[in-house]
């Protein structure tokens, strides 16, 4: 006695299509990934010019204490007389 099975039929036409449709995929995967191994590059000369404008704000925060300071001696001073 043959046995029933029920299945699928795979042609040919199937696996090629199949086949462009993981190649379309892939293309599409590397397109995005083309670029990644610039990636530490840039972020190395991110860092670098974080570091370079560092000193800008510390040399804000200087002056708005310095303005501070100036001013609190000079109401001080006012209050004094």
């Amino acid at each position: 006695m043959a046995e029933e099975t029920t299945g699928v039929r795979i042609t040919q036409q199937a696996i090629y299509a199949k086949q462009l449709e993981h190649g379309e995929t892939l293309v599409k995967i590397l397109e995005k990934l083309d670029h990644l191994d610039e990636v530490p590059s840039r972020l190395r000369e991110v860092e670098l010019t974080l570091a370079r404008l560092a000193w800008i704000e510390k040399i804000a925060y200087t002056g708005l204490a310095a303005g501070i300071t100036g001013l609190a001696s000079a109401l001080f001073s006012l209050l004094v007389k």
